[in-house]
């Protein structure tokens, strides 16, 4: 969206700087006089590059604040309170990192069907060594079958493709979706 708030920002100040470019006047007998066509077309050529300048400042700034909120959002769902000093801690947490406390782990509710993001590995250490690194990010793993790795089941696609590219982006481990109905 960022992206092509640029483009639409650029494309409508270029607009605007051709309509303020625009030769409005016309040679007569007597020299050159301003054309009331001409200028309203100048007229009407600004405004419509204001507009779409407009439009792309405006992208660019809500576009912005969509992509924050969403991965706020999502980091909220992984967290919950410390339940002795109520700061916000992971799901996956055993010991509070601002009190210090021992804390049990959260259990999260899994769907029996749903969206899992499958990992395929050679089994033995790759695979023991991939079902740790999963085991560590606090996510669900379902029955292994020693070459593929399975976290999930979820049941939107969106919270299977966050994992997908949190587990791209964390340990440059990559998986594919996989739909189990």
């Amino acid at each position: 969206m960022k992206g092509f708030g640029i483009f639409i920002l650029i494309a409508g100040i270029c607009w605007m700087i051709f309509a303020l470019n625009m030769d409005v006047s016309v040679s007569s007998g007597i020299g050159r006089v301003n054309n009331l066509g001409l200028m309203a077309d100048r007229q009407v050529h600004a405004i419509v590059g204001g507009m779409i300048a407009l439009a792309g400042l405006l992208m660019l700034i809500f576009g912005e604040r969509a992509a924050v909120t969403s991965t706020k959002a999502s980091a909220e769902i992984d967290t919950r309170p410390c339940p002795l000093c109520a700061e916000t801690i992971k799901n996956a947490a055993i010991k509070c990192r601002h009190c210090g406390a021992d804390i049990e782990q959260a259990t999260r509710l899994t769907p029996a069907t749903g969206w899992t993001v499958r990992i395929p590995c050679r089994p033995g250490m790759e695979f023991d060594a991939t079902q740790k690194i999963i085991s560590g990010e606090g996510l669900p793993c379902e029955n292994p079958d020693g070459a593929v790795v399975v976290i999930g089941p979820y049941e939107e696609k969106k919270d299977a493709v966050e994992v997908l590219k949190q587990i791209r982006e964390n340990h440059s481990i990559f998986g594919e979706l996989s739909y189990k109905g």
